[in-house]
């Protein structure tokens, strides 16, 4: 009889994680993405190793077209998050500094929006988003692999991937900022 309180308390957890880990959000085409607590997968390419980028367009929420190729010359930070997902609220706050310290040394972020536009517009206003929000489509997320979010891709200054990061933890910002120096420099 004393079991029976443990035994459903244990039931109750695991039927509330279990729900909260299987009721994915769903992206404006219904896509479902997994979201990454921890950074899960971190690639770092040597400058002679580096893939090119897969060029693409999308529209940011003012309205204008946002093409890749056409940021050559810069470093540039494209994020895929949304608006569902609490590391990517995380995050946010770390890309905005990373923004504002180097933006005027030749640095940008883009935040792919997988999420409905009214939803990101609101974000965006709520947690005072000044870079760039895109809105993501499933083509480019593939394109890029993001299988996970928040998902970053780091660009060189010759549009090509740097570095590619799922997930993010507190800390990680560090690590970013110093790939985002070195690219700087180079």
């Amino acid at each position: 009889m004393k079991k029976l309180p443990v035994v459903l308390f244990l039931l109750i957890a695991v039927f509330v994680l279990n729900c909260k880990n299987n009721s994915p959000q769903q992206s404006k085409n219904k896509e479902q993405l997994k979201v990454e607590t921890n950074v899960q997968t971190q690639e770092t390419t040597k400058n002679n190793e580096r893939k090119q980028a897969i060029d693409f367009t999308l529209t940011d929420l003012n309205g204008k077209q946002r093409t890749l190729s056409e940021q050559k010359g810069k470093v540039v930070l494209v994020d895929f998050w949304a608006t569902w997902c609490p590391p990517c609220k995380v995050e946010i706050p770390y890309l905005k500094k990373l923004y504002a310290a180097y933006k005027d040394q030749g640095f940008s972020v883009w935040g792919v929006g997988l999420d409905k536009e009214e939803k990101l517009r609101q974000f965006v206003k709520e947690y005072d988003i000044e870079y760039p929000t895109l809105l993501g489509t499933r083509t480019v997320a593939q394109q890029y692999d993001v299988q996970g979010i928040p998902t970053s891709v780091l660009f060189d200054k010759n549009n090509r991937i740097a570095y590619h990061h799922v997930g993010f933890a507190p800390g990680m910002e560090k690590e970013l900022e110093k790939e985002i120096k070195e690219l700087l420099a180079e």
